[in-house]
């Protein structure tokens, strides 16, 4: 049987790590648990799998006879859950009878590799309501969420590039269009979710929707030199530069202007919104420019152009995210007077 020390003294690393900046890599899997025992003034903590039943928190306790911190909660106890990155109070028991069936459920349908039989016990915690990201948690969960979700859409347009580089602006066209407005739709659900938790009232298809079609735009912006570079090769540099100028800032403001439309509805002073993703993604794309053109030489492998563009991407993305990750982190309270949409 483990004893109340080894309890206390398991997963010192992994609570450390939920209770960190870190915590969005493994979030929605692992919590902790800590209670103080009776016959003890120092409180128990230590990290486990848990499942979402309602508004319930669900942990079983695998392996029982050799745990003691679920018997705890038998008649019901006081305890702390560490979620999101941090410490929120809840109620635990020990479940029985139908409300032990449905979170059992629930946590084989999250976990179905892990074996829940009928005696294994179930304990739901019922955690406070979870406050609104502010500050410096906001600022790593729009980082890890951000970056990766860019990463993963800008891999869309990246590889349709890379397949298509030989095809005519016919075919390249309409691919890299919907290419961008698939990273746009991935950037922006990423952002949504990470935003919904600052700001509860955000209507995450709007914004999804206003970025996918922004990009959409910004790729359309960015082709245009070199589709239409045939003819665009008579013009005067006096006119050709202008132009080419006012199609750079408009790919730039683009995506900041599109989500400030939504962002505004919500947030004082959301204008310094465009100001910020312009520069963003000016730096971003710096960065992947400065890595990727060096190391894409004629006659490469597809799969070695792709990976490339991959490791530009990823530099791309987490610049991008680190950038707006700043100004998230201040964003202010919502505007009075202005109705949820």
């Amino acid at each position: 049987m483990t004893t109340v020390d080894e309890e206390r003294r398991s997963g010192g690393l992994l609570v450390r790590l939920l209770g960190s900046g870190l915590s969005p890599l493994v979030d929605g899997k692992l919590c902790a648990v800590r209670y103080r025992p009776a016959a003890s003034a120092t409180p128990v903590t230590f990290p486990v799998q848990y499942a979402r039943s309602g508004d319930q928190v669900v942990v079983v306790a695998g392996h029982a006879e050799r745990k003691r911190w679920w018997r705890h909660f038998r008649a019901g106890a006081e305890a702390d859950v560490l979620l999101d990155g941090r410490w929120r109070p809840a109620a635990g028991r020990l479940l029985d009878g139908p409300a032990r069936t449905i979170a059992a459920e629930d946590y084989r349908r999250a976990f179905p590799h892990v074996p829940v039989t009928p005696e294994t016990p179930v304990v739901a915690f019922t955690a406070a309501p979870r406050s609104p990201l502010r500050g410096r948690r906001l600022a790593w969960w729009w980082f890890f969420v951000v970056t990766l979700a860019e990463f993963l859409g800008f891999a869309v347009p990246a590889t349709a590039g890379a397949l298509t580089a030989n095809a005519s602006a016919a075919v390249t066209v309409p691919v890299l269009l919907l290419g961008g407005a698939l990273e746009g739709a991935a950037l922006g659900s990423g952002q949504a979710w990470v935003l919904r938790r600052a700001l509860p009232a955000l209507n995450p298809r709007r914004w999804i929707a206003a970025t996918a079609a922004a990009a959409a735009f910004a790729y359309l912006l960015g082709l245009a030199p070199s589709t239409w570079a045939s003819s665009m090769t008579t013009w005067p540099p006096v006119l050709l530069w202008p132009v080419v100028t006012v199609l750079g800032v408009a790919l730039l403001l683009s995506i900041g202007v599109a989500q400030w439309l939504v962002l505004r509805r919500h947030v004082a002073g959301s204008a310094r919104w465009i100001a910020v993703t312009a520069g963003a993604w000016l730096l971003g794309l710096a960065v992947f420019l400065g890595c990727t053109m060096p190391l894409w030489q004629p006659g490469q492998a597809v799969v070695t152009t792709i990976l490339i563009g991959a490791l530009g991407g990823l530099l791309m993305a987490a610049t991008t995210a680190a950038l707006t990750a700043v100004a998230v982190r201040r964003l202010p309270e919502r505007r009075p007077g202005i109705p949820a949409p």
